[in-house]
């Protein structure tokens, strides 16, 4: 068992408080909510209140061509998507009569967040983690101190280009993790996207965050089912890399075809909100089917008077019958105090985490419990936790295993 004490600084242009996420309700008479409506065909869309973000490239990334049903499911949907964007503090959608009878005009009023930083919508995350046990050694007074630098931007261009860049590194130089992420904005037509990210993590030093494989690559689009969720769909590899980004005995590498499917209904942001994720995937190997990689994800978030938010989340690969692993999570945040719109925001947290691996002889099992607090401030996420850690024996690199083996082994 390991103590960590991390304490990390983060750099956030994505985050919404609550009274953010409620907006401010237009008149009665022309707000669409949960009620029912007479259904109309979208005639036009009327975009105020941007400076960021032109019309044009709002109405490609929600898909609002003409013709269009505006039933209540798609105008919430539509409202949670540009919510979703980490781009606006509120969103207000109304409805007027069209030109003709069956017809209506969408009227959408957004107001940027003044949090976000710049028209491109940059973030970032820095990290410091002083862990007494992230790198073998024989020196009692050695601190070996962890660095982490993220980088994102959610609005690259003014065009809703997306893209991200995050480095895990330990005091040596040594990378932890890492990942590269571009995402194209969304073609109206074919109402699909773009993204390809690539990733790689050390199962030493981030047991839990690996599933299977130390690195993946992948670019796939996905297309929108309207009230259902996303399929995507297209290429990827999944690779074992020794001595650092390996899980012992798992397959070497598996590339071929991917599928997946996903729905989500949280809104992410600050503190987490309400709803659920399902997803599912599957990678076909056309050389050797028997290495075929199946994936399912689970979570549901409770949302108790918006002061206590409980998830419970659950993650599985199997690699055909062969073997499979596992990832288990659950999760409490606790509101410090009313958040108001723009204002400062805090919680307490506590993360429980399990995992286990199985695949041929191997047998691997990892936890780790996580207590921490969080602040947020004009677009800042300072976070401070006490970890304890179980990582499973025999994942250390062969490096590190001879830096901590005593002389003349």
């Amino acid at each position: 068992m390991s103590l960590r004490l991390a304490i990390i600084l983060m750099l956030s242009g994505a985050t919404l408080d609550a009274a953010a996420l409620a907006g401010t309700a237009p008149p009665p008479a022309t707000v669409i909510g949960p009620r029912k409506v007479p259904a109309y065909k979208l005639e036009s869309v009327e975009i105020s209140g941007s400076t960021r973000l032109s019309s044009k490239h709002l109405e490609q990334e929600m898909g609002l061509v003409r013709g269009t049903p505006l039933d209540d499911t798609m105008v919430m949907d539509t409202r949670s998507k540009l919510l979703g964007l980490g781009l606006f503090k509120s969103v207000i959608l109304m409805m007027r009569k069209g030109s003709k009878p069956g017809m209506a005009k969408l009227i959408v009023e957004v107001e940027d967040d003044d949090t976000v930083l710049s028209d491109w919508a940059l973030g970032g995350e820095l990290g410091v983690t002083l862990d007494d046990s992230s790198v073998p050694t024989t020196d009692p007074n050695a601190a070996p101190m962890d660095y982490r630098l993220g980088l994102i931007g959610r609005n690259l261009y003014s065009g809703l280009h997306r893209g991200s860049l995050t480095l895990d590194l330990d005091g040596t130089g040594a990378l932890k993790a890492g990942q590269v992420a571009y995402g194209l904005p969304r073609f109206t037509r074919e109402d699909s996207q773009f993204d390809a990210q690539l990733a790689v993590t050390s199962p030493y030093y981030r047991y839990l965050d690996v599933l299977g494989f130390g690195g993946r690559g992948e670019g796939l689009w996905s297309y929108t089912m309207p009230g259902y969720g996303e399929v995507q769909y297209g290429a990827a590899m999944y690779v074992n890399r020794s001595p650092n980004y390996a899980v012992r005995s798992f397959p070497d590498a598996v590339a071929g075809p991917k599928v997946a499917f996903t729905r989500e209904t949280r809104l992410h942001s600050f503190f987490p909100g309400a709803g659920d994720m399902t997803g599912a995937s599957i990678l076909v190997s056309p050389t050797d089917p028997a290495h075929s990689v199946l994936e399912i994800k689970l979570a549901h978030t409770w949302d108790l008077a918006s002061i206590l938010f409980t998830t419970l989340e659950g993650r599985a690969l199997a690699v055909g019958t062969s073997g499979y692993a596992y990832r288990a999570e659950a999760r409490a945040d606790l509101a410090l105090g009313r958040a108001t719109q723009g204002g400062d925001q805090a919680a307490l947290f506590l993360r429980l985490r399990g995992g286990q691996d199985d695949y041929q002889s191997t047998h691997l099992v990892g936890s780790e419990a996580i207590l921490g607090l969080r602040y947020h401030s004009s677009g800042f996420i300072a976070e401070l936790a006490l970890r304890l850690t179980h990582t499973p024996a025999g994942l250390a690199p062969k490096s590190l295993s001879r830096a901590a083996a005593p002389a003349g082994d």
